[in-house]
């Protein structure tokens, strides 16, 4: 971080590391078309397919099995759309969970006025999909693919994916996972997690924006999205991002020798950050999987607060977090994943740390919160209050 500001949105971006970004600015100067076989050309795909080797490796899976987009929503994108136009003939039902990442909603409404349909399965109050319903719909007959989110970017949940895979592959339906919050977070190994796709986003770990990944199955067609040439094996058209895709594989190779340490040092950062507000903010309420979920996240709504007066407040202080669903573009409406968990009408806030991130920092916010949020309750109260006593003349007083 660049200034004294406490950052506790990692979930949402996360900073660039300063090994990822020598590695981008190095790249800026690798200019030919990697599918030009003149030095320049050469040149260039040396560098993208051996980033497509190393991320593969950090995968387990093969590099020709790696497709590089420009995100986390493009790349679930290619997996949904790419997919079920690839074998439309086979059925046109696809199945999600209920609090998948706006991403994943966005394109199935796109297929929907396709004729495509999109059934969502209901989750528990913690977020975990019900399995038995999920059997039950994926077992439906022209059901041709299931996407179910890793972990959720809000609450952190971490979903039951290798059941998942197993269920889908004994019913003979393809299975995508979006792996963005976990991708650098947690192992990832495609074949033990027997996902046919799977989608991870560069900035969630510490590289670029506008640099992604699909892991795609051998054996798995997938239309390109968007189409027009033969990049990327004609899954995905358009010159790849080079300084992104160096920048994004020197972040994920890093975050993944850091990994077992990290994700001890972050689960505990949350664990105080759950901690303290459980026991300090009044009438807040913790959200999420106790025990299942990714080690950076914890979520906390407060009900009856304003989001967006609360997140200003705590940003004049230096304190940088989310409000509401990721990509919603509004902070002060209520969460629709706190919705689907059975918690209607109420604005999220999920907290998220990271590399940068310490105790002293974690410890600062919760110094501050709990006489932010009393204060500013007892501001909306008293304006509830005064609301009351004015009264518009009814029909009644214009007599």
């Amino acid at each position: 971080m660049t200034d004294d500001s406490t950052y506790l949105d990692y979930a949402s971006s996360t900073p660039l590391r300063d090994a990822a970004r020598t590695a981008a600015q190095a790249a800026l100067d690798t200019f030919g078309d990697p599918l030009r076989i003149h030095g320049a050309g050469r040149t260039a795909r040396t560098l993208l397919e051996g980033a497509r080797a190393a991320i593969a490796e950090g995968l387990g899976a093969q590099p020709d099995e790696i497709v590089f987009t420009s995100g986390g929503t493009e790349s679930v994108s290619l997996a949904i759309w790419g997919t079920v136009r690839a074998i439309r003939e086979l059925g046109t039902r696809i199945v999600v969970g209920g609090v998948e990442h706006p991403a994943v909603y966005g394109v199935g409404h796109a297929l929907e006025t396709d004729g495509f349909e999109v059934v969502r399965v209901r989750v528990d109050d913690t977020g975990r999909v019900d399995l038995d319903e999920f059997a039950s719909q994926v077992r439906v007959p022209g059901t041709v693919l299931a996407s179910l989110q890793h972990a959720n970017h809000e609450i952190g949940t971490i979903q039951p994916i290798g059941e998942a895979a197993r269920i889908c592959r004994e019913a003979k339906v393809l299975f995508h996972t979006d792996a963005c919050q976990t991708a650098g977070r947690l192992p990832l190994d495609v074949s033990r997690l027997d996902v046919d796709l799977l989608s991870l986003s560069a900035h969630k770990f510490g590289g670029p924006a506008g640099a992604g990944v699909l892991f795609v199955r051998r054996g798995v067609g997938v239309a390109a999205y968007p189409c027009g040439d033969d990049r990327e094996r004609k899954r995905r058209a358009g010159m790849e991002n080079l300084p992104g895709v160096a920048g994004m594989t020197v972040a994920f190779t890093t975050a993944l020798k850091e990994l077992g340490d990290e994700a001890a040092r972050l689960w505990a950062l949350t664990e105080r950050l759950g901690s303290g507000i459980a026991e300090r903010v009044p009438h807040a309420a913790l959200h999420g999987h106790r025990t299942h979920r990714v080690p950076h996240i914890a979520c906390f709504s407060v009900v009856g607060l304003d989001p967006e007066t609360l997140m200003m407040a705590l940003d004049d202080r230096g304190f940088r977090i989310g409000g509401g669903s990721l990509c919603s573009g509004a902070p002060g409406e209520p969460s629709p994943v706190l919705e689907a968990i059975g918690v209607p009408g109420t604005p999220s806030f999920p907290l998220s740390v990271g590399f940068d991130t310490t105790e002293a920092s974690v410890d600062a916010l919760l110094e501050v919160l709990p006489g932010l949020v009393s204060q500013l309750q007892g501001v909306e109260a008293t304006s509830s209050e005064a609301l009351g006593r004015f009264r518009v003349p009814g029909d009644a007083d214009r007599g």
